[in-house]
């Protein structure tokens, strides 16, 4: 009963307008930094941090998530779900982002370093399953810094990239891959390709989305990474 009256909750909240629903959630506890955007979204979370410039747009379904941290300059696009069964959490990187229609099961703890990107749509992240010999595998899901994940890829639980990989569509991630700069393709996963580390990607000192904001005529964006305090 008690979860069912915090999505109801959640659900009136989400028809408010941003400015309302920040304030709202600020009054409850919530660190939300400044220049921040909620859209009609349902947010059921018990932690709810914010930094600055972060996003969270219209429609996501983000329910029964004792912590969601979003640092400086992140978003969490439209139409995603995210469910946390009442454990774990969603940790989203610096400039990060997660793009449209994907699913969260982040009961053991889903991790996004900074400047990655959850791109395309329909990728399915699994903290929580079964094998014949586990019937409560609950490990986390570990995504480095300066990834880049394609569209309809696959984690089980445990999986992971680090800094500087990309995945493949369609890839099933079935284990934590250690090196870095390398392309994870297939099902199941393994390394097709290493990268130079030269490449364009990776030669950037941040990742510049739409919602960053402009300070001056030639500049791409304000530090959107200062810390909040959170």
């Amino acid at each position: 009963m008690k979860h069912k009256l915090a999505l109801l909750c959640a659900i009136m909240i989400a028809l408010l307008p941003s400015r309302l629903k920040i304030a709202l959630f600020r009054a409850r506890g919530a660190r939300i930094g400044k220049g921040c955007y909620i859209g009609m979204s349902v947010v059921d979370v018990g932690r709810l941090v914010m930094g600055d410039h972060v996003r969270i747009g219209g429609l996501n379904l983000l329910h029964r998530l004792p912590d969601l941290v979003m640092e400086s300059g992140s978003k969490i696009e439209a139409m995603n779900w995210v469910t946390g069964a009442g454990t774990g959490g969603l940790y989203l990187g610096r400039n990060s982002s997660i793009r449209r229609l994907h699913f969260f099961e982040a009961s053991g703890t889903v991790r996004v370093g900074s400047n990655t990107i959850i791109a395309g749509r329909n990728s399915l992240f699994f903290t929580h399953g079964q094998s014949p010999t586990n019937i409560n595998d609950v490990r986390p899901i570990e995504i480095g810094d300066w990834c880049y994940v394609g569209a309809a890829a696959r984690f089980l639980p445990g999986a992971g990239v680090s800094d500087h990989s990309f995945v493949a569509m369609g890839a099933v991630v079935t284990k934590m891959h250690d090196d870095g700069y390398v392309v994870i393709g297939g099902s199941p996963g393994r390394v097709v390709k290493t990268l130079d580390p030269d490449v364009a990607y990776f030669q950037r000192d941040n990742l510049v989305h739409g919602h960053h904001p402009k300070i001056r005529e030639n500049d791409s964006q304000i530090d959107v990474n200062r810390e909040t305090g959170s």
